[in-house]
């Protein structure tokens, strides 16, 4: 925007801070082109930008608060089984994404509270790991309240549900990670068992 403002002498430099808050607008002539060009600035980020700091501030507070681990402390309780354990981590990763609509969230929490049972189950920490980015990260687009969700739709113009069948790495990311968790495939052991 500044090289354009360099290039094209009809543009005064005191616009500047007014095309950086409110975004540019062209006045080529062509319409497709004008429609192309006119879009960005701060302004046109403040819904996403204001859904983020919403979403992680009610994780937090939910977080600190302790609610959110009281309710993985009393699903945790009956992590003796691995299938149990691989299922129940994936499907508190979505529920997380579901109710606060903040991936990081899902990952950060679901991550601490299964990390011990991980240990203690004698399962490598990679599998928490890709259980978390399969089943917290890669859902986050499918949940319309969610930050990447709302992104997503804004910027296609398209609506959550209308994206979700073609979405197919989102629908099946999960599905896959529990089906290695309940057939044991591709699980790595810690100790004598360990998998290279």
């Amino acid at each position: 925007m500044i090289i354009s403002m360099m290039v094209v002498p009809q543009k005064d430099w005191g616009q500047l801070p007014g095309i950086l808050y409110s975004g540019y607008v062209s006045e080529s002539g062509n319409e497709q082109l004008d429609s192309l060009l006119s879009r960005g600035g701060l302004e046109s980020m403040f819904f996403s930008v204001s859904l983020v700091l919403l979403a992680l501030s009610m994780g937090g507070l939910l977080f600190k608060l302790g609610v959110l681990p009281a309710l993985l402390r009393g699903l945790s309780n009956n992590l003796e089984k691995v299938p149990v354990l691989i299922g129940s981590t994936a499907l508190s990763a979505i529920g997380i994404n579901f109710l606060i609509g903040e991936q990081y969230l899902s990952i950060l929490i679901t991550g601490n509270t299964f990390a011990g049972h991980f240990e203690k189950a004698g399962l490598h920490l990679k599998n928490l790991s890709r259980i978390l980015e399969d089943a917290g990260t890669v859902i986050n687009p499918l949940v319309p309240w969610s930050v990447c969700g709302v992104f997503i739709s804004s910027v296609l113009g398209v609506s959550t549900m209308d994206y979700v069948p073609f979405a197919f790495f989102c629908l099946l990311s999960p599905v896959l990670t529990l089906a290695a968790g309940f057939t044991g495939i591709t699980l790595s052991k810690t100790g004598k068992n360990a998998v290279a």
